[in-house]
């Protein structure tokens, strides 16, 4: 159908990476090629030829990336500013709004994404404690701006 889609996610309790399984599983049943990796496993300077990156990202303490995601976020913020011109990009991001930093490391993903040049598939969504009905909703935002890219 097109180019693969990388499915990246970073997690301290598992929800970031169920959400990112959950993804990968809708949109392989839409047909697109889908390969979703946790960040520790992740070659980070692949990044560069990456062309759709969905991440799905929790924030742990006060606004910071999970222990997976850490190299991945100094690595994107050391990038030079318009370097990634071909990626687009959905960030789905997990936080608890008791902390002052509310989805902090999520947002730092999407500000840096843009900062690099990416185009946004889908606006960011930012989840609290009760995730699912948003986790939802973001899903299907990029099952749909895939589609109109794809009948583009």
């Amino acid at each position: 159908m097109s180019e693969t889609i990388t499915i990246l996610y970073a997690t301290m309790t598992g929800n970031s990476r169920d959400c990112a399984e959950t993804a990968a599983s809708r949109l392989k049943k839409e047909g697109h090629t889908v390969t979703a990796i946790d960040l520790a496993n992740y070659k980070v300077g692949d990044i560069a030829n990456e062309k759709t990156v969905l991440m799905t990202i929790s924030t742990w303490g006060e606004g910071e990336a999970p222990d997976d995601g850490v190299n991945f976020l100094e690595h994107v913020q050391a990038l030079a500013d318009g370097s990634l011109p071909n990626l687009e990009f959905a960030v789905l991001a997990l936080g608890d709004t008791s902390y002052d930093d509310f989805c902090g490391c999520g947002k730092k993903f999407d500000t840096e994404f843009e900062r690099v040049g990416g185009k946004r598939l889908t606006e960011r969504v930012d989840c609290d404690v009760d995730f699912q009905e948003n986790a939802d909703a973001w899903l299907g935002a990029v099952v749909a701006a895939l589609a109109n890219k794809v009948a583009a």
